[in-house]
């Protein structure tokens, strides 16, 4: 049981890191110095951590100031009071503002009160420092400021450039120290940060890529379909308007053969009565010859003499005598009587 205990706790330091390693929960401690400059640990975790201090350097007082004092300052800072450490060292680099170790106490106040702006800023002008070993710590410190301000940024562009920086301090902090085992530790983490975040923004801007395809894809079948049903209705508009054309045409040739149809039918009225006229004329005609012939035949009865027949009498007799003639033979046997002699009918 100890044994796992132990395996695991020793997993969790080298995950989240040793001593001034971003992430980490421990600080070690560093030598004191004679010089008056800012010793002391380096910032080991995230700006809210309180499970170590940073030793302040305490400066000498010299002639002359007025206000703020090097070692209220470090009390106040040691007290966990960031804030009012803080103003502490803004009011000494009012006087004093080159002074790269006011420069590095006043960031290691602002990187503890969470105001991560000014804590860059500060460590930004420590960084100026022509001690050395003070210009390896403000570029350490600085790394761990910039990085925990890009993990704030929402922006992932902004974060990378904003942790690029970040490895760019812990470089430099590498060549003034190559022996310090922290930095390159923090090198590698942040490194392999960056590395993280660039594969997210690729597979983030590959997923908007997809999506706009997608939305590219709907919004040309959407067009597609509109096109379709702008198609579909102008052809339900042509022949809307082919039926109507040809309901039209109907209606005028309708309108049209009305009249000749009427004139049709007046034409065969007409010609009924025309045909009707004729019959009636023909009617009328038989039967005139009949009258004038009937009355020629009554006159001429009238007359002829008495005792004779008139022509048409006679014409008459002949008709009906007819079916009673007889042929006379071609060689007759007895001679025939002389026909100058009239025969004796009595």
């Amino acid at each position: 049981m100890n044994g796992e205990r132990e395996r695991r706790r020793s997993h969790q330091q080298r995950v989240e890191g040793r001593g001034s390693r971003v992430g980490g929960t421990e600080c070690r401690p560093s030598p004191l110095d004679t010089r008056p400059s800012p010793l002391g640990r380096r910032l080991a975790s995230g700006p809210g951590s309180n499970a170590c201090a940073l030793a302040l350097a305490v400066l000498l007082l010299w002639p002359g100031f007025v206000f703020g004092s090097p070692a209220r300052a470090l009390r106040e800072y040691k007290n966990g009071q960031y804030e009012q450490a803080l103003k502490e060292y803004q009011q000494l680099l009012e006087r004093k503002g080159d002074d790269s170790r006011l420069h590095f106490n006043a960031g290691a106040a602002a990187y503890r009160n969470h105001q991560l702006d000014e804590a860059a800023k500060q460590f930004d002008d420590a960084a100026n420092a022509t001690d050395l070993r003070l210009q390896g710590m403000a570029y350490y410190n600085r790394g761990n400021t910039l990085y925990y301000l890009g993990e704030q940024d929402a922006d992932p562009s902004k974060r990378g450039e904003t942790w690029k920086k970040s490895v760019q301090d812990f470089q430099n902090s590498l060549k003034l120290n190559p022996q310090d085992k922290d930095a390159r530790f923090n090198l590698e983490f942040v490194k392999k940060k960056l590395e993280e975040l660039k594969q997210q923004q690729q597979q983030s801007q590959q997923k908007k890529s997809d999506q706009q395809q997608d939305q590219d894809q709907q919004q040309q079948q959407q067009q597609q379909g509109q096109q379709n049903q702008k198609q579909e209705d102008q052809k339900q508009q042509q022949q809307q308007q082919q039926d109507a054309q040809k309901q039209q045409a109907q209606s005028q040739q309708g309108q049209e053969s009305q009249p000749q149809k009427q004139d049709d039918q007046k034409q065969q009225q007409q010609a009924a009565q025309s045909e009707e006229q004729k019959q009636q004329q023909a009617e009328q005609s038989s039967a005139q010859p009949k009258e004038s012939e009937q009355n020629g035949e009554e006159q001429q009865a009238a007359a002829t003499p008495a005792g004779q027949m008139t022509p048409q009498q006679a014409l008459q007799l002949l008709d009906s005598q007819k079916g009673e003639e007889m042929v006379l033979p071609a060689n007759p046997k007895t001679r025939p009587s002389d026909l100058r002699r009239p025969r004796k009918d009595w």
